[in-house]
């Protein structure tokens, strides 16, 4: 029996919450852009007056790690990535459904273990009390921001999986 996805049933209630958390990361992927922006702009333009701000580049490396994987998982969604064409060419259509397969199947195994090495980072970074250089601002949530898309990643992957050939979010 499948839902009105196509799924299972008994995951339709799953990959919903997923789709909901997805859109939400990448509202925080945009606005981390605009905080990149904002930030770079005002150092610039304050640098005129011989000012500028303190722990701009801080807060750009921190924003930009947040745009990038909060991004990730969407582009996954819609499947944004590029293929790689010339190995689709050559197979039929069933070919292409066992390729892209084994390719997902390798996804969710590298993602996988990403977010494992993600939260133990994290976690040794909270233990260590590292922080950013000017700011002083810990840095121990960077890798558990970056392992928690991950983990989106491979549940995209996974619904992918069992749904071939369609997106999980229409763009």
């Amino acid at each position: 029996m499948t839902g009105s996805t196509g799924t299972a049933v008994g995951l339709d209630p799953f990959f919903s919450a997923v789709r909901r958390v997805i859109i939400l990361f990448a509202f925080f992927a945009g606005a981390a852009v605009f905080v990149m922006i904002g930030v770079t702009v005002l150092d610039v333009g304050l640098r005129i007056f011989r000012s500028g701000i303190v722990g701009a580049y801080d807060i750009v490396r921190m924003a930009g790690a947040v745009a990038v994987s909060c991004a990730l998982p969407y582009v996954t969604a819609v499947k944004g990535h590029i293929a790689i064409e010339f190995f689709y060419q050559k197979f039929g259509r069933r070919g292409r459904v066992i390729l892209d397969s084994l390719f997902r199947l390798v996804a969710l195994c590298l993602f996988g273990f990403l977010v494992y090495r993600n939260f133990l980072y994290g976690f040794s970074l909270m233990a260590s009390g590292q922080v950013m250089p000017t700011l002083k601002v810990p840095v121990f949530w960077i890798p558990f921001v970056i392992g928690a898309n991950f983990a989106l990643v491979c549940a995209v992957t996974l619904y992918h999986l069992l749904n071939p050939g369609k997106e999980m979010i229409k763009p």
